[in-house]
């Protein structure tokens, strides 16, 4: 999505304008000698309006039904002009109207015709950048929720999104474009969207589509996929209120899930907020060292700055225990802090007995 692309789709814009006034003048010549046609019959020949308008039509089209006998050696020679403006105006005209047809050009222009008009029906829709593997998971979660959703990319086609979609598409609205193109955030709706979801590869990208954004609509919430996390600083000055690097936090999962097997741990989540790195965590309580304990007992704010958020009792569902909860040996614990203050609480409770 660099400069060849939005030179592209400058390229595309002109051609699209070009378009519309080709045809604009194409009707309008076809009108024009229809209309002089029309008014000279009713006025000079005595024809009436309905039956000028027709001799008008058989003549421009060269069907021959043959001329009314009521016309004068002046309307014979106005008609062979008639008929020569017809082979050269209308029928050339006509020819290029169904060229477009033919070609599609036209039915593309109708098309985005059609995309900007139901954008500027939405409101507070999200703007999806980028629809690779992440950005066609988030389109298909938002329709989840029955959002107003417009995506944004350069390098596929409609055709494609679609068929990679789980969820029903009827309210998501495709723009093939640059969305580092302020002009391509215009057709998007981005001064009345309230999200946009940038999951381009490219960190830089991300950083210019966020300042873009942010640019045209200072109070837009943007959600921004990081591939490189030495680049989170970075993403914070442009503005992206969540920066998410989704590369790491399913390297970390998985690791953990080998890592950390012995000590029944699972990572939730990894947030990543101004420079510092919370996880949330499920820990089964059987074979360490946090059975029969108080979570009181514990001091994890003041040691380790972990906060025990909920109990899974093994149906039973606790959100917020009691500072005087008995850590059971079949609970779980859903645990959140700082990754450090985790790593240090892991060190001295989760030791097998």
């Amino acid at each position: 999505m660099g400069t060849g692309t939005g030179k592209n789709i400058l390229e595309a814009q002109v051609l699209r304008n070009e378009i519309k006034r080709r045809l604009i003048k194409h009707l309008i010549s076809i009108f024009a000698v229809f209309f002089v046609g029309t008014i000279y019959y009713w006025v000079f020949e005595d024809l009436s309006f309905l039956d000028a308008l027709f001799f008008t039509g058989i003549t421009i089209s060269t069907v021959g039904y043959g001329m009314p006998d009521t016309i004068s050696s002046t309307g014979r020679i106005f008609t062979l002009f008639l008929i020569l403006a017809g082979l050269s105006v209308v029928l050339y005209s006509v020819s290029y109207i169904t060229a477009l047809l033919v070609e599609g050009e036209l039915t593309q222009l109708f098309k985005v015709r059609r995309t900007e008009k139901r954008v500027s029906k939405m409101n507070n829709h999200i703007i999806v950048v980028g629809i690779g593997n992440i950005g066609t998971q988030v389109v298909n979660q938002l329709l989840r929720f029955k959002e107003d959703v417009v995506g944004i990319d350069a390098n596929i086609t409609e055709k494609e999104i679609r068929e990679r979609l789980i969820e029903d598409g009827s309210k998501l609205v495709f723009i093939n474009g640059d969305a580092t193109n302020e002009n391509v955030l215009l057709k998007a709706g981005i001064k009345q969207a309230r999200a946009l979801i940038t999951t381009l590869p490219d960190d830089a990208l991300n950083i210019f589509v966020t300042l873009t954004a942010k640019n045209m609509n200072p109070n837009i919430y943007v959600v921004s996929n990081i591939s490189n996390i030495n680049n989170l600083t970075k993403f914070i000055y442009a503005g992206v209120d969540h920066p998410i690097a989704t590369a790491e936090i399913a390297g970390v999962k998985m690791v953990e899930t080998i890592i950390l097997r012995k000590q029944r741990e699972n990572v939730l989540d990894v947030l990543n907020i101004r420079d510092k790195r919370f996880r949330v965590e499920i820990v089964d309580v059987s074979s360490t060292n946090l059975e029969g304990k108080r979570i009181e007992e514990l001091r994890l704010k003041e040691k380790y700055n972990v906060y025990i958020v909920a109990l899974l009792k093994g149906e039973e569902f606790v959100l917020g225990p009691s500072k005087n909860e008995i850590i059971c040996k079949d609970c779980k614990l859903i645990a959140f802090g700082e990754e450090e203050g985790l790593s240090r609480f892991r060190n001295d409770f989760l030791q097998a007995k």
